[in-house]
């Protein structure tokens, strides 16, 4: 069952977790299956799962929760756990948790031992939408957000709605920026369904359906691209901004989700999609009302514009010492590869209200 060199990735929306585990682990012994967790998705989400298998408590890990702890010292605590469990090539890890979580144990197992099997089973709305599908894997490094790590794709990737009740309503809206992001750029439709979904009913039948298209329209783009040389970097949109906004908390100790930071990221670049890729003033005021009254105001780091730029310039898209931009020039529709200079990245970034229609 192992990776192959394709980039189809195998996903799935479970209805029931324990059976779909016991029947994908099938082909391995007891002893050759790990599990990692933290400490929150072990309380409120293995009970879901445990059944699986008959797995020993010492082959299962629990690690600490947070973005602080996406770090090599946690990756090297993994590599000692599988090591010291005997773990072999023909083992698998099983990731269980949020974004951070399949991101870090995906980084050990694609490492260890040059690289074992490893599934995922994501368990925030951010994970499945954002994690669930593209191989990247990685961790936090000299303070710079997946600074290291490789493209590897998980076996399958089980997303499984009932661990959405687990979650508060700060980790929902962090996942469905993603979505917004998705719609965004890949589908007008999905945009309006997002905008009129009721964030505070949280629908498991519509949130499937939304989701599942979600993921689609992602896995669409990513199977075209999977190094991230091309059309994949459409991805990127909000990320530019998102990435330096979430280093600067990771350096002041200031809690900010990833969704976060991604939405006050596109309601900047959708300001420079207005200056730079003919997207319309409607559609631009559009995203920015819409990420105003979803995510509020955006957050005081938004001020630091130095700050914030100087993190811009050690994003992976860049070249040639040029900060790397993707836009849309109409929600559905985006263009990448745009390089910005400083000063109009500055204005766009001190503009805090929304363009004017």
């Amino acid at each position: 069952m192992k990776n192959t060199h394709s980039y189809t990735q195998d996903l799935s929306l479970s209805t029931d977790i324990s059976y779909d585990l016991a029947q994908f682990t099938v082909e391995f012994s007891d002893d050759k299956i790990f599990v990692l967790l933290d400490s929150n998705t072990y309380e409120y989400c293995w009970d879901f799962v445990k059944s699986f298998r008959n797995i020993p408590k010492n082959q299962i890990l629990i690690i600490e929760p947070g973005e602080e702890n996406k770090s090599l010292s946690q990756v090297e605590l993994v590599w000692n756990f599988l090591g010291e469990q005997k773990a072999d090539r023909k083992s698998i890890l099983i990731n269980i948790g949020g974004g951070m979580l399949t991101d870090l144990g995906g980084f050990a197992a694609s490492t260890f031992k040059r690289g074992i099997d490893f599934l995922n089973v994501p368990t925030t709305l951010l994970a499945m939408v954002d994690a669930s599908v593209g191989g990247k894997t990685g961790i936090n490094f000299r303070g710079l957000k997946n600074e290291i790590g490789v493209i590897q794709k998980a076996l399958h990737v089980f997303m499984y709605l009932p661990f959405l009740r687990t979650i508060d309503e700060e980790n929902y809206l962090s996942g469905f920026a993603e979505m917004l992001k998705v719609a965004i750029i890949g589908d007008v439709k999905l945009w309006s369904e997002l905008k009129e979904f009721d964030l505070e009913e949280k629908s498991e039948e519509i949130i499937a359906r939304l989701l599942w298209r979600s993921v689609m329209i992602k896995k669409e783009i990513i199977e075209l691209d999977p190094r991230e040389t091309g059309i994949r970097k459409a991805l990127n949109f909000g990320h530019t901004v998102g990435h330096a906004l979430e280093s600067i908390c990771l350096s002041d100790n200031h809690h900010l989700l990833h969704g976060y930071a991604v939405a006050f990221g596109m309601a900047i670049e959708a300001s420079l999609s207005y200056s730079f890729a003919s997207l319309s003033s409607d559609e631009a005021h559009d995203i920015q009302e819409t990420i105003r009254r979803i995510y509020g105001k955006a957050p005081i780091e938004l001020k630091e514009r130095e700050k914030l730029i100087a993190y811009m310039r050690f994003d992976k898209k860049n070249e040639h010492n040029q900060i790397n931009f993707t836009l849309v020039n109409k929600i559905g529709s985006f263009k990448i590869n745009n390089y910005i200079n400083e000063e109009h990245i500055s204005g766009a970034i001190s503009m805090q209200t929304p363009i004017s229609r």
